[in-house]
C-alpha cells in the first residue's frame, strides 16, 4: 500500500515539475508588440514617488523610529555576543 501510494506521488509530482516547460514556448510564440505595448502602458515618475515616500517617512516620524532601534539592537547585538 505504501509503495503504491509513493508511486502514485512521485509520478504526480514528476508531471508538476515538467508540466510547466510548456510556459517558456509560450512566451516564445508571443508576438514582440505585445511586449512592447505591455511596457509603454504605463510611465512613471519613480524618482517622485521616491521622494514622496522619503517625505512620508519623515513627517510621519519613522525616520526617529528607524534610528533609536539601529541604536538599541547595536546594543543588544553587544550584550548578547561572547568574544
Amino acid at each position: 500500500m505504501v509503495i503504491n501510494l509513493m508511486q502514485t506521488m512521485t509520478s504526480w509530482l514528476s508531471v508538476q515539475v515538467y508540466g510547466n516547460d510548456s510556459l517558456p514556448m509560450l512566451v516564445a510564440k508571443m508576438p514582440y508588440w505585445f511586449l512592447v505595448l505591455a511596457v509603454q502602458v504605463r510611465d512613471t515618475n519613480l524618482w517622485g514617488q521616491v521622494q514622496g515616500a522619503w517625505n512620508h517617512f519623515v513627517q510621519t516620524g519613522q525616520i526617529w523610529a528607524l534610528i533609536i532601534g539601529i541604536i538599541l539592537g547595536y546594543f543588544i547585538k553587544g550584550f548578547t555576543t561572547f568574544g
